[in-house]
């Protein structure tokens, strides 16, 4: 028999109890192990302060359909009045399994469509020393009658431009039941005249330079809300450009290598100092240009990609502040020919399939290739039976990306310049 010593518990009454139990565990059954086990983790938590005292389930109040699933989450204040994630560490419980049904990890899955008491199941989530809280989802398939959309980040006043803004919605259905602070079905819209972008989870940034309205509309079916949000750039302090959470002024790359930068901003009268994560809004570039390629769009934004031996500004730019960095890079780009794929000068893909296009540029020195497909300019030329877009930006894996929009045989030419440079591939749908 293996005991292990505890450290810091909170009596030595305890301790005498816990050796109690681990001889009856000796003689019993496996559940006499179990309740052992939680009996240790109880008293360790106490010792340590981290038991939990109070319990919120976070993500609740939500309408699903058959079929459907949607994470919960909760959080928990323990006895150092700390808070923290607690999801994996409840007892997660339905109060209808036949309705929704939930797992250890939070997850719940509508079971079946309930007219009884608008469909409307209890989930609670309980702690190790049975603490718990309450939640509830409702599982019905009723039309939505109304959408009324809210601020949830910031709750009132006008937004910071360049900084995340969270929206979202209470939702009313046919049978009266509200679903509460939800993005869930919604397809977001903006007004035209707005420099602001929304995601699908609500969240929404803006990067003009002055007081800016955006009106913002969500729409469920045929059933639409509006609201509409202001942008204030005025307490916009400064911009600063991070690598691995520290603020550079000097970023030196060799030729071939690439690491991505951050936005950061901070905030007039904030006396936490905490700076503010913009990646989402800043704008980045770089003057003179040519000297690297930048990712601008997606999860690689702010990836410098080195490109030519030089000096050169890395600018971050959002509501009206700048903020750069020299980027200086070392090495040789003797640039000897660039090439599409393997060379061939005609590509053959069956109607509606596609083809991934990859432009490398090859070099009299060290490196011999460089994948640069991301800071070429490609065109389909006008043709009308190609989709066209760049995937996997941001990585060395980039491509151009063909896709045939026709059921029929054609052809088209596809051209790409790099560097002064330019080649042409010969696309055949057949």
């Amino acid at each position: 028999m293996k005991i292990t010593v505890l450290k810091n518990l909170s009596s030595s009454l305890t301790t005498i109890m816990l050796m109690t139990s681990v001889i009856i565990v000796g003689c019993d059954s496996d559940n006499n192990s179990a309740e052992l086990a939680k009996a240790v983790e109880l008293e360790s938590q106490r010792a340590q302060g981290t038991i939990i005292e109070l319990v919120t389930i976070v993500g609740d109040h939500i309408r699903l359909k058959a079929g459907e699933t949607h994470q919960l989450s909760a959080v928990g204040i323990d006895s150092n009045n700390e808070t923290r994630d607690i999801t994996n560490e409840l007892v997660w419980s339905s109060s209808d399994p036949d309705i929704a049904t939930i797992d250890s990890k939070g997850l719940v899955t509508a079971v079946a469509n309930s007219n009884v008491n608008k469909g409307i199941v209890t989930i609670t989530g309980t702690t190790i020393n049975d603490v718990y809280g309450e939640g509830e989802v409702s599982v019905n398939d009723s039309a939505v009658t109304n959408i009324s959309l809210k601020q949830t980040s910031p709750e009132t006043g006008n937004i910071f431009t360049c900084i995340d803004a969270r929206i979202k919605g209470d939702v009313v259905y046919e049978d009266g039941y509200t679903s509460m602070d939800t993005v869930k079905d919604m397809i977001f819209s903006l007004d035209d005249n707005t420099s602001a972008t929304i995601g699908e989870d609500g969240t929404l940034y803006t990067s003009a330079a002055v007081i800016e309205s955006t009106t913002v509309t969500a729409k469920i079916a045929n059933i639409s809300g509006r609201l509409t949000v202001t942008a204030d750039p005025q307490n916009l302090e400064n911009l600063d450009i991070l690598l691995d959470d520290k603020t550079i002024t000097l970023l030196t790359l060799n030729v071939g290598e690439s690491v991505q930068v951050n936005g950061r901003a901070s905030l007039v009268g904030d006396t936490s100092k905490n700076d503010i994560n913009i990646d989402n809004a800043i704008s980045w570039s770089q003057e003179p240009i040519g000297y690297a390629g930048i990712t601008t769009i997606g999860d690689k934004k702010g990836t410098v990609f080195a490109l030519k031996p030089g000096v050169t500004q890395l600018v971050g730019s959002c509501g009206g502040k700048n903020t750069t960095a020299v980027l200086e890079v070392k090495g040789e780009a003797d640039l000897d020919f660039i090439q599409i794929n393997d060379g061939s000068d005609i590509i053959t893909l069956a109607p509606l399939e596609s083809v991934e296009l990859t432009l490398t540029a090859n070099y009299l020195t060290t490196p011999s290739s460089l994948n640069v497909s991301e800071f070429a300019q490609w065109s389909i030329n006008g043709s009308n039976i190609l989709d066209a877009e760049l995937i996997a930006i941001g990585t060395d894996k980039v491509s151009y990306k063909l896709t045939s929009t026709s059921s029929t045989s054609g052809g088209a030419i596809v051209s790409v310049t790099y560097d002064g440079i330019t080649e042409n591939v010969q696309i055949n749908i057949e």
